[in-house]
């Protein structure tokens, strides 16, 4: 493992691979989150995924909270973890890892977190004229129609809890 010096990092927690499949969890400030990018990229990080969290309804946390996963590719593997905490906005990582655009497109999308900064901040999955964003915890479709877009079918029985043949 290498030392990195992370600026904007607030707290950092060592973790056993073995139990969580990474080695270091931080906490950063959403807008700090384009410096700590730069820092793994300087250090050869490739950025392997970002997410969001709807944490609202947790009282000790009360917001969204975004992780952005990095990884330095080879033997041994350095998986870290940076957790930001949204209430806001995020701010976007697109000009260090360009690759961020669709992640943070998805949880624009997904969660309605905006994403200060974004070169094309716009719907990735949902239609642009969806109204919602499925992913949070008080998400309620307007549509109670929706489901026959996937080919799903819903028997009036089952959706009560019953079963179709009883």
């Amino acid at each position: 493992m290498i030392d990195l010096v992370l600026d904007g990092v607030t707290g950092s927690t060592e973790i056993e691979f073995d139990e969580r499949g990474l080695h270091h969890r931080h906490e950063a400030k959403a807008a700090d989150m384009p410096a700590v990018a730069a820092a793994f990229r300087t250090a050869r990080f490739c950025l392997e995924h970002i997410t969001c969290l709807d944490l609202r309804q947790v009282e000790e946390v009360g917001a969204f909270r975004v992780d952005y996963q990095f990884n330095r590719i080879g033997n041994p593997l350095d998986r870290h973890v940076v957790q930001a905490i949204v209430t806001d906005a995020a701010t976007s990582i697109t000009a260090v890892y360009p690759g961020a655009d669709w992640y943070e497109r998805e949880v624009f999308d997904m969660h309605g977190v905006h994403v200060d900064g974004h070169p094309n901040l716009k719907r990735l999955l949902m239609p642009e004229d969806y109204t919602g964003h499925p992913l949070c915890k008080d998400f309620l479709d307007e549509d109670p129609e929706r489901h026959q877009l996937s080919g799903v079918v819903i028997e009036p029985e089952e959706a009560a809890g019953g079963t179709a043949d009883a």
